[in-house]
């Protein structure tokens, strides 16, 4: 076997790791209230149904983000954050179609944040440019909205642990 330094065998004969996307840092607030807990819908066709998330913004911890995303989504912000309860990630399925936003990243890695929802229904105002529907849900109801099994399988752990 021929021994080469040239960097382009290095690559072919593995040498060098590819260079990996990161994961795209997210949070999320699992918020709860009379044994619900609060669901939004994207509007999209598959894997619609999740609870309020999204990126978390240069300077600002998972749970600032948490908080705001949930203030963005619904419009209200009684909530009050009672612990971070999870992390749970996820790649891009292949194929997949993502904005722009997304596309540097190879998936999400969201810190899931347990919260009780001081509110009332009245005063949620949802982000209709985001989202296409709310609605208080039964950990039953989740086994018929949660599509990926991996993202249901974390939500029952961390909704049976906080019942």
């Amino acid at each position: 076997m021929v021994q080469t330094n040239h960097w382009l065998s290095r690559i072919f004969f593995g040498k060098l790791k590819p260079v990996s996307k990161p994961f795209r840092k997210n949070a999320s607030i699992i918020a709860r209230k009379n044994g619900k807990f609060l669901l939004v819908k994207k509007p999209r066709d598959h894997h619609a149904w999740q609870f309020p998330q999204g990126g978390v913004e240069a300077g600002e911890s998972f749970e600032e983000a948490a908080q705001r995303e949930f203030v963005e989504e619904l419009g209200m912000q009684k909530i009050k954050i009672l612990k971070e309860v999870g992390v749970y990630s996820y790649e891009w399925a292949v194929g997949e179609k993502v904005s722009d936003e997304l596309k540097n990243f190879r998936g999400q890695e969201v810190h899931l944040f347990l919260a009780d929802f001081l509110g009332n229904n009245a005063e949620i105002r949802l982000n209709r440019s985001e989202l296409a529907e709310w609605r208080w849900v039964d950990a039953a109801e989740l086994n018929e909205l949660i599509e990926s099994p991996e993202y249901l399988k974390k939500i029952s752990e961390i909704i049976n642990a906080a019942n």
